[in-house]
């Protein structure tokens, strides 16, 4: 159990891995993983169009609304297998501008470290922490919230937990979130703070809390090979009984 909860990743020492980062965590919203990566042989081939992932290269190159002329390259280059819908709201166009965005949000950035200087000031305050991922979300389309803060997390800020579903549905079956309240962003916002409080209760890591949840919620430990089947429910009624 103890080896699922230790974040697995250091901190990459290049902005060319921050940026293939972002382009992952952009490709796992919805079914964006087998619509996108699937069909190209991975996010990692995208470094074929997209300079080696060189986010100052990719910005200059294109513009923030040249999504439909980085769609064509794509489709040009790379022959992208299944159906390749082109249409605004599909999900290769929102890919595209998500990956022209973080392009964009990182040329700010001269370097890895200079990356990591200006988000360890937010990180390292549990005040200022969620407007990192807030910030982020706010900069590049198709990264809400939620996909934010699981970029950091995978990225090895074990400070930041990600407010998916499963999590807001446990808190809110347990009545330490509000079941009532509408705002989406308020919902993550507090479920970001939740997490907080129980790693802070337990002297553990956000990351490890996240990582225990969504093991309770997929039932799958990887690194044993065991797959228990998914038990938020068993939890749920576990606790509330």
């Amino acid at each position: 159990m103890d080896k699922h909860l230790l974040s697995e990743h250091e901190k990459p020492k290049d902005l060319k891995i921050i940026y293939r980062c972002l382009c992952e965590s952009a490709q796992n919203r919805q079914m964006s993983t087998r619509v996108i990566g699937n069909s190209i042989g991975g996010v990692a081939n995208l470094k074929k169009i997209l300079y080696d992932f060189d986010p100052h290269q990719v910005a200059t190159t294109y513009k923030k609304d040249d999504t439909e002329i980085l769609l064509a390259d794509i489709k040009q280059k790379l022959n992208p297998k299944g159906k390749f819908r082109t249409e605004t709201k599909s999900l290769w166009p929102q890919f595209c501008k998500s990956i022209i965005d973080s392009a964009h949000f990182l040329k700010s950035f001269d370097t890895a470290d200079n990356f990591y200087e200006w988000a360890n000031f937010f990180a390292k305050d549990v005040r200022a922490k969620p407007a990192l991922p807030l910030m982020i979300s706010v900069e590049i389309a198709g990264i809400g919230f939620p996909l934010a803060c699981d970029f950091l997390k995978e990225l090895g800020f074990d400070e930041y937990g990600k407010p998916d579903v499963h999590l807001k549905d446990i808190f809110q079956a347990l009545k330490v979130i509000d079941i009532n309240e509408k705002s989406v962003i308020k919902q993550d916002y507090t479920t970001l703070k939740v997490i907080d409080r129980i790693a802070k209760a337990n002297n553990v890591t956000p990351y490890a809390i996240d990582k225990i949840f969504w093991l309770i919620g997929s039932g799958n430990f990887y690194s044993t090979g065991k797959n228990i089947g998914r038990q938020k429910q068993n939890f749920i009624n576990q606790i509330i009984k």
